[in-house]
């Protein structure tokens, strides 16, 4: 069976959302024609999962692959499941996250059309929308998005286009700010959107996050010096400075990343 579109999915301590994540692609309305999906659940915490997996519609399979440890990362997560994926095209979704209905019918067509596309982020906590975010300009995304905005982006794109994932924190806004960098900007989805869930135990939430994302952006502004890519490392070294900017403002809320965005966006600050 020739696959269309593999959708990777790296899981760890993931018992409580697997089935809500992968329901969101079983529900799908899909409107293109003999399309073929394939999940590839990457196992990173050595539980069993495949109770927690829902019947699958006839256009979707799936593979379990467990990585050779316990907590190895989600990036080499996903640069395992890209090395199984059969598909000419890629999505990516976290464990705890969904997509919404017709998320991979209109994703599907833009990528089609120009090799990777991009959906609208939404963030929910407790079961509430706390904000979309999209990019400044109406219906496209830049490289610039990636240091005023410091969300994630997820794209489908054309898999020959994809390059391996680093294992440190925040890998996959590194590859989206890589993929932005190679065109002045990219088509967005309008009316779909990637569901971004905070979780009670969320990594943002975690004492000593802030410590460990600034490390990371600045390990990352290293490498972009090095690959002389510096437009790239300029939006980390932005999001370094709203990094600084949430742990001041945390000091007298007690909330989320998330929610100082929401907050600074509001006040048009961003």
């Amino acid at each position: 069976m020739k696959i269309n579109l593999s959708i990777i999915i790296p899981v760890y301590n993931a018992k409580k959302t697997i089935q809500n994540a992968i329901n969101s692609i079983n529900k799908q309305k899909l409107k293109i024609k003999d399309l073929k999906v394939e999940i590839i659940l990457i196992i990173d915490d050595g539980k069993k999962y495949e109770n927690y997996i829902p019947k699958l519609k006839n256009w979707i399979s799936i593979k379990i692959i467990k990585t050779n440890g316990i907590k190895t990362g989600p990036g080499n997560a996903r640069n395992i499941g890209l090395k199984k994926a059969n598909g000419k095209y890629i999505g990516f979704l976290d464990a705890d996250d969904e997509w919404s209905e017709s998320y991979i019918t209109e994703m599907y067509k833009l990528a089609n059309k120009y090799d990777v596309a991009f959906a609208p982020t939404k963030i929910y906590e407790k079961g509430k929308e706390i904000y979309t975010f999209i990019g400044k300009e109406e219906g496209y995304l830049k490289l610039t998005d990636i240091g005023r905005v410091p969300c994630s982006f997820h794209p489908m794109i054309l898999k020959k286009n994809l390059i391996e994932f680093k294992n440190i924190q925040s890998q996959d806004v590194y590859n989206t700010a890589y993929i932005l960098a190679k065109k002045n900007k990219i088509k967005m989805v309008s009316n779909e959107y990637y569901r971004l869930n905070i979780q009670e135990k969320s990594v943002t939430r975690q004492s000593g996050f802030s410590h460990k994302i600034n490390i990371a952006y600045k390990k990352y502004q290293i490498i972009c010096k090095k690959d002389k890519v510096d437009k790239v490392g300029r939006q980390f070294a932005l999001r370094r400075i709203h990094n600084h900017d949430f742990v001041e403002w945390n000091k007298e809320n007690n909330g989320t990343f998330y929610n100082y965005l929401t907050h600074k966006i509001q006040k048009d600050i961003i």
